[in-house]
Parts: structure tokens; sequence; C-alpha cells
């Protein structure tokens, strides 16, 4: 009797299990459609050119061209088109070395050049036809889950606000508390922290809190640590970024006469050991249910010891220290004007004469050329009443109605752009004066800072 009660069971269970590993949490596909691992195909005999397929699969049908991923999906497809004219396909295969891959491929031969541009035919197999042909097509869009249910798999429940159904494509009115996407199938990523109390050797501590994230900067609009009143200290707000998705605070705590000051705002929750609570606000102004709050505490009787010394070590054979005494280096720059070509200095000179300034550096062993740059450059009058900027502090032009240009080194000297020469309104002489600067430590160039 048990036996025959096992098998009726079984014979009524298996039905169900069939048709779970089916559909899953999945939908049937709309009318018109045949499903085929997860997903729906649908012939359409519109005829268009191949670039032109998915936009009227989407358009029409909130769908994109259909790609063919294995064997099972071709033969499904192949039976929509059955008594019909080809119809184009998306494939994204190429070349590699002369040969040809793909993660699923059923061409008829090899194929040619234009791989995006391909057709499957009425015998299941694939060809390349030149792009502007009109053809008909196959749009392909994935099943419906259930009412409730999401995810790639459609194997996740909803978490809608209110408990709302999620079927569709959105929550209407967003998700509960904790949760994301648009059908609130994702656990919101919570934001790690973690910190150390450390004690100073000058008799102080600190505080240094790590907050880690992905989206951490995208997400919140300020982060720091809140007062009394519950905002967010101004004080507090200064964090250093150690890599993508991470901020650390470093909060110093002095010890006055035994009284405990914090740089940011805590509490003290009881003698020596202090509370923080540090806010990630999502929206300037504005108090959000996306905003975090995490507290950290300090038992400063317990802080960790931020130096550490060594053993001394005890130095046997004294040996007397090399002492080199560094001699002065003299450096002088010459500036004047060239002709543009030689650079030679120039003798005579009318307004309007094409010429170059020219600054030179002394060269030897002893000088490191160049360690100074000539900038700052300007042209003076006599008495230095008028003065004409010509280029900046960083090399960059100052004029350019004048021509000069910048300051460049070549040839082994610095020479400015070819310019008309001038002088100022109302003096028949002109000075031109640079300044030595030294040299950026990270040697950026000048025309990158301009």
């Amino acid at each position: 009797m048990s036996i025959e009660m096992e098998v009726v069971f079984l014979a009524m269970l298996l039905p169900l299990l069939t048709n779970a590993a089916k559909t899953g949490r999945f939908q049937e596909c709309p009318e018109g459609w045949t499903w085929v691992n997860r997903s729906c195909y649908r012939y359409v005999e519109e005829e268009v050119e191949r670039y032109t397929a998915p936009d009227r699969c989407r358009e029409l049908y909130n769908a994109s061209l259909a790609t063919i991923g294995n064997i099972k999906e071709n033969e499904a497809v192949k039976d929509l088109i059955h008594g019909h004219k080809e119809a184009w396909i998306d494939f994204k295969g190429y070349r590699r070395n002369s040969k040809y891959r793909s993660r699923f491929h059923h061409f008829e031969g090899f194929p040619g050049r234009r791989e995006n541009c391909v057709k499957i035919l009425q015998s299941g197999y694939w060809r390349n036809f030149y792009c502007g042909d009109e053809s008909p097509f196959v749009c392909m869009r994935k099943a419906d889950c259930d009412p409730g249910w999401g995810g790639d798999s459609c194997d996740r429940p909803c978490h809608c606000y209110l408990n709302y159904s999620c079927s569709g494509t959105t929550c209407p009115y967003g998700c509960q508390p904790g949760w994301t996407g648009s059908l609130c199938v994702t656990p919101r990523e919570k934001t790690k922290v973690s910190y150390y109390c450390m004690k100073q050797r000058e008799g102080g501590y600190s505080l240094m809190v790590s907050l880690i994230r992905w989206d951490l900067s995208s997400t919140y609009k300020r982060i720091g640590a809140v007062n009394a009143e519950g905002e967010i200290s101004p004080h507090c707000l200064k964090y250093h970024k150690v890599m993508h998705g991470e901020k650390r605070f470093s909060v110093q705590i002095q010890n006055v006469s035994g009284l405990l000051k914090p740089a940011c705002p805590a509490e003290t929750v009881a003698d020596g050991i202090l509370r923080w609570t540090f806010k990630l606000q999502k929206k300037e102004g504005i108090e959000s249910v996306e905003d975090e709050e995490l507290q950290v505490q300090c038992d400063l009787s317990e802080a960790d010891d931020a130096t550490h010394d060594s053993e001394s070590v005890v130095m046997e054979n004294i040996r007397e220290r090399s002492l080199t005494t560094a001699t002065q280096t003299r450096v002088s720059v010459r500036t004047y004007i060239a002709y543009p070509d030689t650079l030679e200095p120039v003798i005579n000179v009318d307004l309007g004469d094409r010429v170059r300034l020219v600054a030179t550096l002394p060269e030897g062993d002893d000088v490191v050329n160049p360690f100074f740059y000539p900038r700052n450059c300007q042209a003076v009058s006599p008495d230095r009443k008028v003065s004409i900027q010509l280029i900046d502090f960083y090399g960059c032009s100052e004029n350019s109605d004048i021509g000069f240009g910048t300051l460049n080194q070549n040839s082994g000297v610095f020479q400015s752009d070819i310019f008309p020469m001038f002088r100022p309104l109302g003096y028949t002489e002109v000075v031109f004066t640079c300044t030595l600067v030294v040299p950026y430590l990270h040697h950026v160039a000048p025309e990158s800072l301009c």
C-alpha cells in the first residue's frame, strides 16, 4: 500500500518539476513569440537594411536584434523563418591570427569579411551579406519574470516599497530600505568601516578611520563627524583619499593637563572613552533614508602605541665621518636681442625689424645646466616706469599681440619666437629683463602649464 502511494506521489510531482526547470520564475513569452533558453524570439517580415534592424526591434517590441548562442537557439530561429526569406541576426564574432573565433557560429562555409552583417538562412546556416541589403529580421527579448521576482535568472524576490509588486521593469514607488535597482533585488552595499586608536609619543592620541565602499564618492556629497546637534562639523570634513572607494579620516586628540580635547566633536562615554559618529550624507542640506551613520569608540587607556623603539645597538668600531665642503656655484645669465637666424646680437635695430630674445647660461663641469630657467620676462623703459609683460612665472605667454611667444630651449640657448622690434610709447630705448627660477621637481614642460 505504501509503495503504490509513493509511485502516485512521484507521478504527480514530475510534471511540476519539469515545468519549473523550463520556466523557473519566468512568465511565458507574449503571443507571437517563441520561447527558448529563457529568451523570446520573433520573426519580423518587414524588410530593412542591417543597421536599421536593431532600431526597429527596439521601436516595435522594446527588444534587440536576435543573437544566437547555441544550436538549440539556432534550431528555434530556423523554425521561425521556415518558408520565409532569410533574416538578419546580430553577430559579434571576430578574426584573430587568420582564424575565426566566436562563442558560437553556424556559417555555411567560411565567413566573409563583413562578419557583423549576417543572415540566417532557411537551412539554419548563416551567411554574410552586404549590409545595405533589405531583408526581414529576428528580434529577441528576455522573458519577463513572474510578478514578485527579478534578476537575470528571475531567481531573486523583489523588495518593493510597502511590498508592492515588481511585475514589469520597475517597482512603482522604489525600494524598501536596504535594497536598490529597478526591481529592488540587489542588497544596498553598506560602507565598511575600520579604525585605530593610537597613543602618540608626545602624550596625545589619534584616531584613524577608514571608510570603504566602491561608490563612496559618487553616492555621498558630504562625509564627516557630527557635532552635538547631529550636523556634520565643518572642522571634520577633511579626509585622505587613499584609493578609489576609500577615504581615511585622522583625528588628533590632545591631552591638556589630563583633559582630552579631540579635533572633531566626540561624545565622552566614560573617563578616557570617546565616541565619534561619522555621517555619510547623500544630498547637501537634505536628510535622506540612504544616509548612513557609523559610530567608532576609543578607550584611550587601551590605545596602541603609534611608535615603537628598537633596542639600542652598541657601535664598537667608531669611524670618522667623511665631510665634503661644497663650493658655491656662480650662475650668470646673458640676455640680448639677436638676429633670428644667426642668434648673433643685433647692432642697430629699427622698429619692426624681426628679432629674437636670447638668454644663455654658463656651461662647465661645475655647473648643472640648465639649473635655472629664465621666466617672468618683461620689456621695460630705461627708467623702469613702464613695463610690458612678455611671459609669466610659469613661462606662459602674456602678450600674444607682440608675437614674443615663450622662451624655449633650442640649440643650447633659450630663445623666443621671432617678433617685430617695439619700444614703450614715449621712449627711444627699451630694456629686456628675465628672472631665473628653479625648474619644477617633476619637470613639467612649460607648455603643459599654459
